[in-house]
């Protein structure tokens, strides 16, 4: 019987492997699950009528979606849509939405069947046997489930995988590299085909603004690098991968393990480049190990900066001053790679003065690219939850939880003013010859190009 898992209609510019999906794909096959197919609507150019007239012809057994909060909407209103026309068919949701609300989405959704917080591997083969007859498993043994009893939704505990080289490889023929468009995470790239692939999860530290923990745990977990190689080979010579987007929170938490798996690039002769569009720890960064990273084809990646006051850094607890800030990047300079920065306007607290600093702090610094994002209110984050507890905000609109919106302005600043000031950080740091000259060198395409100018025309002006 099919199972088919969906990632639903966005007004997001990335168009990136669902390798999240993926994993749960390969779960599925190897609890004997074969009949398993990816509907990737973002990659199809699918819209909901479109996306609903496919899965009536598919005529699954179980429909699976995967949900960020910015797309919980979309998601919401093609399972909606589709419950009319397959009014018989379980639908499951899964993703950082669930993760990071819980019981939400079942309360909201009534056409929704079950939901997912957390790892999802352990879970979702267990609920198939339970759905398909293949085993009568009560709902409550199911970890991380989220399910109706009665008039009541309920959550198991979620499952935390120790081990995360027990996992099958993605199903990377659901989501064919080179059938990806050219648009990164990170918005840039040197050599295609790409994927993007994870080798932590969870994160350790405290930051205020960010879900990852919310997600995927506080619990720092890694795949072995012989591991993490071994996906990267099959990758290089079964589908002609040349570039690796490393989706990692975590990836330099450890230094010998980020030598190790620079030896093993080496080792193996794979012609390769590969950046961290997510970033890496600036605390952790060394000579030595950007060293390694240039030689065995590292060229770029993010870090994550977030503002240019100290006052709010301290808010945020990055865990970072300005001096260390500025040193990093000069390193990572030094090393002959390129820093692009993260940036937060509007934080809670801040002030037009703060902004101000963050945008003369992102010109000062030797960085190729900026990228300077709204903040957004994501729910199970400190920020959010102290949010509501001033009774700042209540429940965000989802679908404006993305970072070329303004779901939220801080007091004293309005949404108009803060979109504002995020076009003119924009217009500062790249309205510069040298930063603008560099950045057109690094389109590779005319439908690079096309995206790329998208993306501006949201930042600038999209509200």
């Amino acid at each position: 019987m099919k199972i088919v898992l969906v990632v639903p209609p966005s007004h997001t510019h990335y168009v990136v492997q669902p390798i999240g999906l993926g994993y749960l794909a390969a779960a599925l096959r190897g609890a004997g699950f074969q009949d398993v197919s990816l509907i990737d609507c973002l990659k199809e150019k699918l819209k909901t009528g479109d996306l609903q007239e496919r899965l009536t012809r598919l005529k699954p057994a179980v429909i699976g979606f995967q949900a960020y909060s910015y797309d919980f909407g979309t998601a919401a209103r093609s399972i909606i849509d589709i419950k009319k026309v397959i009014p018989g068919v379980p639908v499951i949701l899964g993703g950082p939405h669930v993760s990071a609300t819980n019981t939400l989405s079942l309360e909201e959704i009534p056409e929704i069947d079950f939901a997912f917080a957390g790892e999802g591997e352990v879970g979702l083969p267990l609920l198939m046997k339970r759905i398909l007859g293949a085993a009568n498993i009560p709902l409550r043994d199911i970890p991380g489930l989220v399910y109706r009893e009665g008039a009541k939704v309920r959550q198991n505990p979620r499952a935390v995988i120790e081990d995360l080289d027990v996992l099958d490889f993605p199903a990377w023929d659901l989501m064919v590299p080179a059938e990806y468009p050219d648009s990164p995470q990170s918005g840039f790239y040197k050599r295609f085909p790409i994927v993007s692939i994870s080798t932590t999860r969870g994160c350790p530290y405290l930051c205020t603004f960010c879900g990852s923990a919310v997600n995927m745990g506080k619990t720092l977990r890694f795949r072995s690098i012989p591991v993490v190689l071994e996906e990267m080979r099959m990758l290089y010579h079964d589908y002609g991968v040349r570039e690796f987007h490393i989706i990692d929170d975590m990836f330099n938490f450890k230094k010998q393990r980020v030598i190790d798996f620079c030896e093993g690039i080496r080792k193996n002769k794979l012609d390769i480049n590969y950046t961290f569009p997510n970033g890496l720890r600036l605390n952790l960064l060394d000579r030595e190990m950007l060293r390694l990273m240039k030689e065995t084809g590292a060229y770029a990646f993010n870090v994550g900066i977030e503002s240019g006051s100290q006052r709010i850094l301290d808010k945020m607890k990055k865990n970072l001053t300005l001096e260390l800030i500025e040193e990093k990047v000069n390193l990572v300079r030094e090393a002959g790679l390129d820093p692009c920065g993260f940036f937060i306007i509007g934080f809670p607290g801040e002030t037009t003065e703060d902004i101000k600093a963050t945008i003369r702090f992102a010109k000062k610094l030797k960085l190729k690219r900026a990228h300077f994002s709204n903040f957004l209110p994501l729910p199970g984050t400190e920020a959010t939850r102290l949010l509501v507890e001033k009774e700042e905000i209540e429940k965000p609109a989802w679908d404006n939880l993305f970072y070329s919106k303004v779901p939220y302005a801080p007091r004293g600043i309005t949404k108009k003013k803060l979109k504002a000031w995020q076009r003119r950080a924009y217009l500062a740091f790249y309205l510069r010859p040298a930063i603008l000259f560099k950045m057109l060198l690094d389109i590779k395409s005319w439908n690079h190009l096309k995206l790329t100018l998208r993306r501006v025309w949201d930042y600038l002006f999209r509200r």
